[in-house]
C-alpha cells in the first residue's frame, strides 16, 4: 500500500486544466550485479570473455553461454552518441525499429514490439502506449551495457518474450569517487543534458543522477499543418543504494522517476487540425538482495513496484467538437525468488515469479481492471564431456521449462532445448527450439473508443484467447586465424497462431458508426538468415563491423507479406582510435530495403483499423548513415561531434524519422 501511495505523490499535476491535480553468488538477470572490474573493451580484448546474465538469468562468461547473446558496452554507447536506446539500435544487426504516433517500437526476427520483452536489469518495465513499449523512454545515462537475446525466452521469461529479450544491465559504482557529466546541443534545438555521481565507502555504495532533453517539433511536409514528428520535453532521475558486507552478498534499493512531454500536430482524415500534448510519467522502485549460501548455491530475492500514468490532450482549432482528454494509470508488481546451485557437470537455475498488472483507463469498457500470473522456471546447464583433451570438442545442453497460471486465461507451458557444440576452439555451433505465448492486453479485451469524425467505434473482446508461438533458432560462429575477425550466421523460423487482428465489414460513416472487434484470426510465420561479420583492420584500433539480414514474414491468413518488413537489410559500423592524437571516431549505416504497406482507398494508412478498400503500396528503401568523432583532453574532458540521419532519409507517411541533424558536445568523468 505504501508505494502506490509514494508514487500517487511524485506524480505531476494532469494535462486537463478543467481537473485537479490528481560466481555463483552471480547476479540474476533480475537484479543488479555484485561489482566487478569494468568489462574489457572489445577492442583491446576478446569479448568473449564478457560477462552476460540475459541468456541464463545467471552470470556466465560470453564465451559459455548456450544461447547466443549479443552485448553493446558502455564504451559503445558513448562511442555513437546514442541519446536513447532506439537512437542505438537502429542501426543493429537484426533490428528493426517501428515508428508510431505511440513512440518508437523494436522487432526481432521480424516480430513486432508486442512480442519483444524489454527489461531493465531483469525487471519488467511497465506502460505499453496499445502494444508499444516506447524506446524514447529509455536513457541511457546510468547503461553499463545492453545485451540482446533474440528468439524464443519465455522458458525463463514468461509471456511476450516470443521474439527476444533486450535488458539494460545499470551501472555499478566501482570507485570511491566518481562524478561525471555530458552535454550536447545541436539541430531542432536538440539539447542533451546529463549528470551522476556515485561512492563506494567499504560495503556501501550510493549513485544517483539525472538528466534532461529537449527538441523542437519537426516536418517533412510543410504543405500541411501537421507535424511529422514530436516535440518533446524528458526529465529523469535515480537513486540508488547497496551494502555488500562480503564476498557473494548484496543488498539493494533503486528507485527512478523519469517525465516525458510530447507537443505535436496532427491532420485529422476530415481536415481538422488538432493539437496534442502527451504525458508520460514512469515512477519504480525495487528492492533485493543476493546471498551465497554455499560455495555452489545462491538464492536471490527481489520485489518491483513500476507506476505508469499516461495523459493525452487533444484540442481542436477553430472548434471544440474533437477536443478529447483522456489518462491512463499503469500499475506492476513484481516478486522473484531464485536459486541457482551447481552439482558436478549442471549449472541449475529455478525459481518463482509473480507478476500483478492493473490499468485504469477511460477508454476501457469496464476500469479498473486487473489480472495476476505466477511462474515456475527451471533450466539445467548440461555440460556434456565429450573429450578429455581441453581444446577436443565441447557440449553443453540447456532444457529449460516455464509453467504460467495467469488469473484471467489458466496454465500456459513454455519448454526450450538449447544446445551449445564447440568442435573446434575455432568453432561453435547453437541450436535452440521453444514454444511461446503472449496473453491480449487489456486494451485488446476492453477497449470501447469511438471516432466520431470519421465514423467507427473500437471495442475489446473479454473472449479472445492468447496467441501462442513455436520457433527454432541455429547459428555458426567461426574465428578464423586471424586476429580480431570473427564470422557468424544464424538462422530462424517462428510460426505463430490464434494472432489477434481486427475485424469488421462495411465502410465508417459519421452518420452510421461501424463497430470494429479483437479476434483471434491470424496464422504468420516469420523466417530468415543473419551473416555478421567482424573484422579487425591493418591500421591500429580499428574494426569494420557487416551485417545482411534477409526476412521472410507471411501473413497465411490473408496470403500476403506482412506490413512493413524489408526482406532485406544492410549494416555497417566502422570504428578507429587514433591514440596519439586522442581522436575515435565511429561511422554506422544501414541500407533497408523496400516495405509493403497496405493502404485504404484514401490513400491514408486506414488499413490500422481494417476499413477502405486496400491497396499494396511498397515503401521506397533508403540508406541511413551516422557519425561520431571525439577528442580526448586533459582532465578527464572529451569533446565531440555528432551528425545523424546525414543522407536525410525519411518521410511523413512510411519513415517518419528526423531529419538531417548534427549535435556537438561535452563529456567529462572523474
Amino acid at each position: 500500500m505504501l508505494l502506490p501511495l509514494v508514487a500517487a505523490l511524485v506524480v505531476s499535476q494532469p494535462l486537463n486544466p478543467q481537473q485537479p491535480g490528481a560466481s555463483v553468488s552471480t547476479p540474476d538477470a533480475a537484479g543488479p550485479a555484485v561489482s566487478q572490474p569494468a568489462p574489457p573493451e572489445p577492442e583491446e580484448t576478446d569479448r568473449r570473455k564478457q560477462t552476460v546474465v540475459t541468456a541464463s538469468r545467471a552470470e556466465r562468461k560470453l564465451e559459455d553461454v548456450v544461447v547466443a547473446t549479443e552485448v553493446i558496452t558502455r564504451k559503445q554507447i558513448e562511442a555513437v552518441g546514442a541519446r536513447d536506446l532506439g537512437q542505438l539500435l537502429q542501426h543493429h544487426p537484426g533490428v528493426e525499429l517501428v515508428r508510431t504516433f505511440r513512440g518508437t517500437g523494436i522487432r526481432l526476427q521480424g516480430l513486432d514490439p508486442e512480442y519483444v520483452l524489454i527489461l531493465v536489469d531483469g525487471e519488467r518495465v511497465s506502460g505499453r502506449v496499445g502494444t508499444t513499449l516506447d524506446l524514447g523512454r529509455f536513457s541511457l545515462r546510468d547503461v553499463e551495457r545492453v545485451e540482446i537475446v533474440k528468439g524464443p525466452a519465455a522458458a525463463l521469461y514468461g509471456a511476450d518474450a516470443i521474439g527476444g529479450v533486450i535488458n539494460l544491465i545499470t551501472r555499478d559504482v566501482r570507485r570511491p569517487l566518481e562524478l561525471g557529466a555530458r552535454g550536447s546541443f545541436g539541430s531542432l534545438l536538440e539539447g542533451d543534458f546529463r549528470a551522476n555521481a556515485g561512492t563506494r565507502q567499504g560495503p556501501f555504495e550510493v549513485r544517483v543522477g539525472g538528466g534532461y532533453r529537449t527538441r523542437n517539433p519537426y516536418d517533412w511536409v510543410s504543405t500541411d499543418a501537421a507535424t511529422s514528428g514530436a516535440g518533446l520535453h524528458r526529465l529523469d532521475g535515480d537513486v540508488a543504494l547497496a551494502y555488500a558486507p562480503g564476498d557473494g552478498s548484496r543488498l539493494w534499493l533503486r528507485g527512478q522517476y523519469n517525465l516525458r512531454d510530447e507537443n505535436a500536430v496532427d491532420l485529422n482524415p476530415s481536415g481538422a487540425v488538432l493539437d496534442r500534448r502527451q504525458r508520460q510519467e514512469q515512477f519504480d522502485v525495487s528492492l533485493g538482495g543476493r546471498r551465497r549460501l554455499a560455495d555452489d548455491t545462491s538464492l536471490l530475492v527481489r520485489g518491483h513496484f513500476g507506476f505508469f500514468r499516461d495523459q493525452l490532450l487533444q484540442d481542436q482549432r477553430g472548434s471544440r467538437a474533437l477536443d478529447e482528454y483522456s489518462q491512463n494509470f499503469n500499475r506492476l508488481y513484481e516478486g522473484v525468488v531464485q536459486a541457482d546451485h551447481r552439482l558436478g557437470a549442471h549449472a541449475l537455475t529455478g525459481g518463482l515469479e509473480v507478476l500483478g498488472e492493473r490499468l485504469t483507463s477511460e477508454r476501457l469498457e469496464q476500469s479498473p481492471v486487473g489480472r495476476i500470473r505466477g511462474g515456475v522456471f527451471l533450466q539445467d546447464e548440461w555440460d556434456v564431456a565429450l573429450s578429455s583433451d581441453a581444446d577436443g570438442p565441447r557440449l553443453k545442453v540447456a532444457p529449460g521449462f516455464r509453467f504460467d497460471l495467469d488469473s484471467q486465461f489458466g496454465g500456459a507451458p513454455s519448454p526450450r532445448l538449447a544446445l551449445k557444440l564447440d568442435p573446434s576452439p575455432a568453432l561453435t555451433v547453437r541450436a535452440s527450439v521453444g514454444l511461446g505465448f503472449r496473453p491480449p492486453s487489456f486494451q485488446e479485451l476492453y477497449l470501447r473508443f469511438s471516432n466520431p469524425g470519421i465514423g467507427y467505434i473500437v471495442a475489446g473482446n473479454e473472449d479472445l484467447s492468447p496467441e501462442h508461438s513455436a520457433a527454432v533458432n541455429v547459428g555458426v560462429d567461426w574465428r578464423p586465424p586471424v586476429d580480431g575477425w570473427l564470422l557468424s550466421a544464424s538462422a530462424f523460423h517462428t510460426r505463430l497462431n490464434n494472432l489477434i487482428n481486427v475485424t469488421a465489414s462495411g465502410v465508417p460513416n459519421p452518420d452510421e458508426p461501424v463497430t470494429y472487434h479483437y479476434e483471434n484470426v491470424a496464422r504468420a510465420y516469420t523466417q530468415g538468415v543473419e551473416l555478421n561479420g567482424r573484422f579487425r583492420l591493418p591500421v591500429r584500433a580499428t574494426y569494420l563491423d557487416l551485417g545482411y539480414t534477409f526476412l521472410d514474414a507471411q501473413d497465411l491468413t490473408r496470403e500476403r507479406p506482412l506490413e512493413g518488413r524489408s526482406r532485406h537489410r544492410v549494416n555497417t559500423q566502422l570504428s578507429t582510435r587514433v591514440r596519439p592524437l586522442n581522436l575515435e571516431a565511429t561511422v554506422r549505416g544501414s541500407w533497408v530495403g523496400g516495405r509493403p504497406y497496405y493502404l485504404g482507398s484514401d490513400g491514408g494508412m486506414a488499413n490500422v483499423l481494417g476499413f477502405g478498400e486496400e491497396q499494396e503500396v511498397w515503401a521506397p528503401s533508403y540508406f541511413d548513415l551516422e557519425a561520431q568523432v571525439s577528442y580526448r583532453l586533459r582532465g578527464g574532458f572529451e569533446v565531440f561531434v555528432n551528425g545523424y540521419n546525414l543522407l536525410n532519409a525519411g518521410d511523413q507517411q512510411f519513415n517518419p524519422r528526423p531529419p538531417r541533424g548534427v549535435l556537438g558536445g561535452v563529456q567529462w568523468e572523474y
